[in-house]
């Protein structure tokens, strides 16, 4: 079972559109990685460079791997 809340999920939906596919199958890895391909256009679309957005992203990546894998 995947460790998320629901304002993370509700954080993440208008990123990632099938966020409860992911939740559902409990596929953490998949949910990671759609989380970090977001980061990384956030990333392409500012100069290499993450803007506020992207920094939030990440901080919830990293959370929800943290919940996970701790």
């Amino acid at each position: 079972m995947i460790l998320i809340t629901d304002d993370q999920i509700q954080e993440l939906q208008p990123y990632i559109y099938n966020i409860d596919k992911y939740i559902q199958d409990d596929d953490i890895q998949g949910l990671l990685d759609a989380v970090d391909d977001v980061i990384i256009s956030n990333i392409l679309k500012n100069n290499d460079e993450p803007d506020e957005e992207g920094v939030r992203l990440q901080g919830l990546y990293d959370d929800i791997y943290y919940q996970n894998w701790e």
